[in-house]
């Protein structure tokens, strides 16, 4: 998952992503994520106002921030599957726990 990426990962991930192509991102924007040590936690984190103090401009940080979003919003999708997977796993695991008592 993408919150848990260390900032190296989480540049590599950005710079190999095809939907990022179209923004134009240079050297100077991953250098700043580099130097804040921004993580995939904190990347989910960031807006599009925030792009734009970095230097972006207004459309770039638009974009950008979409393109958070709908990384956050797959992040919240992967980890609700996961959640519904244990769930039941866990449930199914206490009674059986229960009925030996």
């Amino acid at each position: 998952m993408l919150k848990e990426y260390e900032t190296e990962s989480l540049i590599k991930f950005l710079q190999e992503d095809p939907k990022l192509r179209g923004l134009e991102l240079d050297n100077s924007f991953f250098t700043k994520l580099r130097d804040e040590e921004i993580t995939g936690n904190l990347f989910l984190k960031l807006t599009g106002w925030k792009f734009k103090e970095y230097g972006m401009t207004l459309k770039q940080a638009l974009k950008l921030e979409d393109y958070i979003k709908k990384l956050g919003a797959r992040e919240a999708k992967e980890a609700g599957a996961e959640e519904s997977i244990l769930n039941p796993a866990y449930s199914l695991w206490l009674k059986v726990m229960l009925s030996a008592l």
